[in-house]
């Protein structure tokens, strides 16, 4: 009898143990399937999710240029919570983390070379919003053609906008280029039929050297800051649109509606205005 009593004690805790071990390992299963779910959403789900709040980042230069499309990009039921910047990286760096929805402030060789540098995969949408105008300038002169033999031209002495200043003489077909050099310096220039002499310094002291120089190509912006006029220009820039600049996002979300949409909606007359006023026309809308 006592013998019994045992046994059928026994099955009961033996099976008491095994079904609170399939109740553990249910609600284990569950709990994985939620944290997978939860993982998705904070990786930024499906391009297609319904967004109401986009987080832009943008620097410090551009707070104004956000304001004057706020109401265009809320029209549309968004909510626009900027993230303002005072440098050029950590925008890139806030959005490859997830914190931003999406940037506002550079061109895309920047943003290739930062994806190359830091093995990111940011993406910029089209359509891109304006380019900055990149241009020759000289009190001296007021053609191209009436550049003399021997003329000093003023170059910028980083890499990227001395080899724009140097391809934009080679359009005018002033000087030719080493074409084995992918960014060209004014020590490959190949042929230098006038004879023009180089100078170099940092593009934002470069309108300095304007009354000393037959002529400086240089962004127009930094005509504005110096307190003088952008227009006027000899030439302007002829590959405006490899250095326009439009919205960043991560891979994912490249083909998102609420990031093409959000990039439709700038091209405004509000923006253009803006760039009219504010930047003094130096920077130019790409729809028109």
């Amino acid at each position: 009898m006592k013998k019994r009593l045992l046994s059928t004690l026994l099955v009961a805790v033996l099976a008491g143990a095994m079904l609170a071990g399939c109740g553990k390992s249910e609600s284990e299963s569950g709990g994985s399937s939620s944290t997978s779910e939860e993982q998705g959403s904070s990786e930024g789900g499906s391009s297609d999710e319904k967004k109401e709040v986009i987080k832009i980042g943008i620097r410090a230069d551009m707070v104004n240029q956000l304001e004057s499309v706020r109401a265009k990009i809320e029209g549309l039921g968004y909510t626009v919570e900027e993230s303002v910047f005072d440098d050029s990286v950590q925008p890139d760096v806030a959005l490859a983390e997830g914190s931003l929805d999406m940037n506002w402030y550079q061109h895309g060789p920047y943003l290739e070379s930062y994806n190359a540098e830091n093995g990111t995969d940011l993406v910029m949408i089209e359509p891109k919003t304006f380019y900055p105008l990149f241009a020759m300038y000289s009190d001296k002169w007021d053609s191209v053609d009436k550049l003399p033999d021997g003329a000093t031209i003023g170059l910028c002495n980083d890499a990227t906008n001395q080899a724009r200043g140097l391809n934009m003489l080679q359009s005018q077909g002033l000087i030719e280029l080493d074409e084995a050099v992918e960014v060209p310096t004014m020590y490959d220039v190949k042929e230098n039929p006038h004879n023009f002499e180089f100078i170099e310094a940092e593009m934002s002291v470069l309108p300095q050297s304007l009354g000393d120089a037959d002529a400086i190509c240089l962004a127009a912006g930094h005509m504005v800051n110096a307190g003088l006029s952008a227009e006027g220009y000899l030439c302007q820039s002829d590959d405006n649109d490899v250095y326009a600049v439009g919205f960043a996002v991560r891979s994912e979300d490249k083909d998102a509606k609420w990031a093409k949409e959000i990039a439709e909606a700038v091209q405004c007359d509000e923006l253009a205005e803006y760039f009219k006023t504010e930047k003094a026309g130096t920077q130019i809308p790409c729809w028109e």
